[in-house]
């Protein structure tokens, strides 16, 4: 793509976009901006593609909130008891200990379990989203691998050379998904391996992130979607994968199973 100077790579391309879209650029800087996303298509998709994720992530991060039912039951607890007088005077009003620590102890629990499920829930939202990106950015790349090579022989040897853990890599040419290559992603902050398969004109990432001591015990794979993209997690030896790609379902579930079935005997 046409560059101007002072737009030394697509990396640096990228980052003014992002400090464009967080408010973090000046007014000179900011209208350089504007000007390049209105000539150039594929700055422009990238910007749409920031703005849906981001709409995407606000729309997923709804508070939970208590039921009806629970929201009696607490009401009912901190009330007073129907067996004592009521004071003439509001201030010198008193309530049993037990009932004060009971409705503490539940209020606790209410935050502690909502927070919980809000960080569990967020974690999963962004982990997903962090893997589709990754994706999404290797097909807008020159090439979506590092290293360009269908021999696993030749794959696995330069992952060895830049991580200390690598995964295991299958041949599927003969089922119709040869390997394409390689490349090296950033995930939660840490370096990881990612293999890349061809489907026809389809690209599948697998990422392998290092989880030492789990093993594939034949669970079936969870699903999610994002962008258009489905997404399958398993547990292989060693390693949590995950497999992205805008595939029919129907396709990643048969490259997904022939992966693992092939792993399984290696």
């Amino acid at each position: 793509m046409n560059k101007p100077s002072s737009w030394t790579s697509r990396e640096e391309a990228l980052l003014l976009l992002n400090a464009y879209l967080d408010n973090e650029l000046d007014a000179a800087s900011v209208l350089e901006v504007e000007g390049r996303i209105g000539s150039d298509a594929t700055l422009k998709a990238e910007y749409d593609r920031v703005l849906e994720l981001r709409a995407a992530l606000a729309s997923h991060l709804a508070k939970d909130r208590a039921s009806d039912a629970l929201r009696q039951r607490v009401a009912a607890i901190a009330a007073p008891s129907r067996n004592t007088v009521e004071p003439l005077h509001a201030a010198t009003r008193s309530y049993d200990w037990r009932e004060l620590a009971a409705a503490a102890v539940v209020a606790a629990c209410l935050a502690g379990g909502g927070t919980y499920l809000a960080l569990q829930h967020d974690t999963g939202t962004n982990e997903i989203a962090a893997i589709v990106a990754d994706h999404q950015r290797a097909l807008l790349a020159a090439a979506p691998f590092d290293v360009a090579s269908s021999d696993r022989h030749t794959v696995k040897p330069w992952f060895d050379s830049k991580l200390a853990l690598s995964p295991q890599i299958v041949d599927l040419s003969s089922a119709g998904f040869p390997l394409a290559g390689g490349r090296v992603e950033v995930i939660d902050g840490k370096a990881v391996p990612v293999l890349v398969y061809r489907r026809r004109a389809h690209v599948i990432s697998v990422i392998a992130i290092p989880h030492p001591g789990s093993k594939d015990g034949g669970t079936p794979p969870t699903r999610a979607t994002r962008d258009g993209y489905s997404v399958l997690h398993w547990d292989g030896n060693d390693f949590k994968y995950s497999a992205v790609s805008d595939l029919a379902e129907s396709e990643l579930d048969e490259f997904v199973t022939r992966w693992r079935g092939n792993t399984s005997k290696m």
